[in-house]
């Protein structure tokens, strides 16, 4: 029963909160949605700000390593480095660098294939970080590769969004533990520490092995990646060696601190012999909610501004912000042929109907629209003109760009760009275009179905 106190209590907190709100970075979208709940329903508007409502996080931040080699190899000639790159590189937190031509690995049979026996020649660390980790076959075979890692003396580390991996008991961890591996969750949320960041996450996939070998990209580790539980999956993680792996092992050793409190310090975790044929230049875009600046939207809006002739967005999840709208609706006034493309197979069906609720004002501006039925593709990367590349971790969504960590790679690469392009043709082959005028005549229950979810797009 709701007494006069209880309620005066819980709309005292709630005109905290409301302070807490006022203060905050949200959209204006998103605030008025908390104010709705926090003073219309302030018993479950609580919890739910408590719990969902921190869009930022203190982190301590770690000099980057810079030995003299790095300074002298590991960064192209700017002279040399188109446009793009360049402007990426002054975004905060975005370090120019060179990498190998990237081995391209779809879908997980591939990914866990390679990154096993990678870590099976791994002779002195191992970094490793994921977002989701199943118990299950695949979960089982890499973990045990790292296993046996440890046994021949390779020094191990594994860090796992607990958020992410909540499904996964802590107990699957602990063989790894027992044999002298080095595991933390990324503990947002740790009571001992006074962490309750239940809606901030560590979205980013990355793998280092002796500081010569890396993986990024869109992958976790579980049967799913492997096509195995939702339905057929396409998916991508990118092999390559250079002296981005510098700027690489800098974010790992940032989140690991964060974690544990173990700095890695040390040319130990820096070699500083590089791949000789690591000629292509590279931009690292590290971004999350430690940080308020939008290092992603302004990473987006200036790859969009970039595009000459095409633009091609893979993307599993489309939340969209106005400008992200605007970025691609004044793409397409350009001249620009833009190509979305968003899978109907999806393990939130929901995010389907949130993004539909956009597509008529982007279609209206000249952007192609193509749905992929029976098949995820749950890659995350862009396509610019010829030869410009961006992928790894970050949707095109809410969470990607104000609540989680997220790691991605820019580059320029012709060769590269013709490989991916030939998977992702096919994909569109595969696809849907949707139509404007018949995508304006769908039944009104599906109108009223997607103004709905849109409403929850902000705080998702």
């Amino acid at each position: 029963m709701i007494t006069f106190g209880s309620l005066a209590l819980a709309y005292l907190i709630s005109c905290g909160l409301f302070a807490h709100l006022l203060l905050s970075r949200k959209s204006h979208a998103s605030m008025i949605l908390w104010t709705t709940w926090l003073f219309l329903f302030p018993f479950l508007g609580i919890p739910l700000y408590l719990v969902l409502g921190t869009e930022s996080i203190r982190k301590k931040g770690l000099k980057p390593f810079e030995p003299e080699a790095h300074s002298e190899n590991g960064k192209p000639d700017e002279a040399q480095v188109p446009d793009l790159l360049n402007h990426l590189q002054r975004v905060r937190r975005s370090a120019l660098s060179t990498m190998s031509t990237p081995e391209l690995l779809w879908g997980g049979d591939a990914f866990y294939d390679r990154l096993v026996s990678d870590i099976q020649n791994a002779q002195t660390f191992l970094h490793i970080q994921m977002y989701v980790w199943r118990d299950d076959k695949e979960g089982a075979k890499v973990l045990k590769a790292l296993i046996d890692a440890v046994h021949r003396g390779v020094e191990v580390r594994m860090l796992v969004d607990e958020m992410g991996s909540y499904h996964t008991a802590d107990k699957f961890f602990q063989s790894f533990r027992e044999a002298g591996g080095q595991f933390s969750y990324t503990n947002t949320v740790q009571t001992r520490r006074s962490r309750f960041f239940f809606n901030l996450r560590n979205h980013r996939k990355l793998c280092l092995i002796d500081g010569q070998t890396a993986y990024v990209g869109g992958m976790n580790v579980g049967k799913e990646y492997a096509g195995r539980a939702i339905g057929p999956w396409t998916d991508l993680q990118m092999r390559f060696s250079g002296p981005v792996l510098l700027a690489l092992q800098d974010s790992f050793a940032e989140d690991w601190n964060f974690a544990t409190g173990e700095c890695l310090e040390g040319e130990k975790y820096y070699p500083l012999e590089q791949a000789p044929a690591a000629k292509i230049p590279t931009v690292m875009v590290q971004s999350g909610p430690d940080v308020r600046e939008p290092i992603y939207l302004k990473s987006f809006n200036l790859i969009c501004g970039a595009a000459k002739e095409r633009l091609d967005v893979f993307t599993p999840y489309f939340v969209p912000d106005p400008s992200i709208l605007v970025t691609l609706q004044t793409a397409a006034a350009r001249g620009v042929r833009v190509r979305m493309m968003i899978p109907t197979l999806n393990e939130h069906k929901y995010m389907v109907d949130i993004g539909r609720a956009y597509y008529e004002p982007l279609m209206e501006s000249g952007v192609e629209i193509y749905e992929l039925p029976e098949r995820v593709n749950h890659t995350k990367a862009f396509r610019v003109d010829d030869d410009f590349i961006f992928a790894g971790s970050h949707n095109l969504d809410v969470r990607s760009y104000k609540l989680n960590f997220e790691l991605s790679l820019c580059f320029r690469h012709r060769e590269t760009a013709e490989a991916m392009d030939e998977v992702f043709d096919d994909l569109f082959e595969q696809s849907e275009q949707i139509e404007l005028e018949p995508f304006r005549k769908r039944p009104l229950t599906q109108k009223f179905k997607q103004g709905f979810v849109k409403l929850f797009g902000p705080v998702l």
